[in-house]
């Protein structure tokens, strides 16, 4: 029988009315999980350990990190790891410990739910026993498993604040698709492990971060941020006729901050090449972010800063695929 460890980090799988009127907090009730799903434990056998119990609104870098290290810490000890997390950041999880556990080697099977587990109606149980299910077949991903899917962390984005089917991978086909059987994606496990030497030590998240929209006033970035990260309009475009961007672009230059260009849509990406505008953009010194979620876009740069790098350590990062995140060329075919 497998051995699987289960992580427990809190989110609404755990969670328990409290209050009045009730709201949904963090609980005890897993204490009691191998009583409420006894099926877990004829799957595998199964450790539980609660590094923390939070609600995922509330996660820090140095939750990511010593999470990465758990992991890490015990993977010659098991056969893969279930996470369980709350929805909220969970896509921004799986993005970082995607690229902080790429060489791994085991599964990593994050999963949570849009319901707790202690109520009648929910989704918890079937997501714990397809995470539970994955996390024995040795496959090494880093993954979300919720609904009727498995998909890489690196590519993944929440879809739904109340569909059972919370989740996404836009630009990535899954890695499984759960029905009566487990359809695996005949390229699951398989992708070029290319994160640099010396990421993974610290998570600098001091990163600016921008949703542009019509009329938007532009401010210069603030004291102490180490990058910027704009979501711009469809192939990367923005408002290049307005000086106040114009100044915010050439602060950025001559502060050395690296400046990343993301697309506001789900599925395509960033082409600074293909308008005049985003060749503007591109001219002033911005990066583009290709197809990277949001998630797996500031992962990476809170983990280049995190090195100490600047612009053409991020430049280079965005350039290449570290752990399986689509790119321009070479991702995976839609069919």
């Amino acid at each position: 029988m497998r051995t699987i460890l289960l992580l427990h980090t809190g989110g609404t799988l755990g969670m328990m009315p409290s209050g009045e009127p009730a709201s949904l907090a963090p609980g005890r009730f897993l204490d009691h999980l191998l009583e409420q799903v006894p099926e877990l434990g004829q799957m595998a056998k199964l450790s539980v350990e609660v590094p923390f119990n939070q609600d995922s609104s509330c996660l820090e870098p140095e939750h990511i990190l010593a999470l990465a290290s758990r992991v890490r810490a015990a993977a010659q000890e098991v056969d893969g790891f279930v996470i369980i997390h709350g929805t909220d950041t969970m896509a921004f999880t799986a993005s970082c410990l995607g690229f902080l556990l790429a060489d791994l080697g085991k599964p990593v099977v994050i999963t949570g739910s849009q319901r707790p587990l202690a109520f009648v109606r929910s989704d918890a149980r079937s997501n714990l026993v397809n995470a539970v299910d994955l996390a024995c077949r040795g496959i090494p991903e880093v993954g979300i498993c919720f609904g009727t899917h498995w998909i890489r962390g690196v590519a993944a984005d929440k879809l739904s604040v109340h569909q059972f089917e919370a989740f996404q991978s836009p630009n990535l086909p899954p890695l499984a698709e759960i029905g009566a059987e487990i359809r695996l994606h005949p390229d699951v496990g398989q992708f070029v492990r290319q994160v640099p030497e010396g990421v993974g030590e610290r998570l600098d998240l001091a990163i600016h971060t921008l949703t542009p929209h019509p009329g938007m006033a532009w401010s210069l970035a603030p004291a102490g941020a180490r990058a910027v990260l704009i979501q711009a309009f469809g192939a990367g475009n923005l408002p290049m006729g307005r000086a106040d961007l114009r100044a915010m672009l050439e602060d950025a230059r001559l502060r050395r901050l690296p400046v990343v260009v993301i697309s506001q849509c789900p599925y395509g990406g960033v082409d600074l090449s293909a308008y005049e505008l985003g060749r503007q953009i591109e001219a002033m010194g911005a990066i583009s972010g290709g197809l990277h979620t949001r998630w797996a876009a500031l992962a990476k740069m809170g983990l280049v800063l995190g090195t100490g790098g600047g612009i053409e350590a991020v430049r280079e990062a965005f350039g290449v695929a570290w752990a399986g995140e689509p790119m321009p060329e070479g991702a995976w075919s839609q069919d």
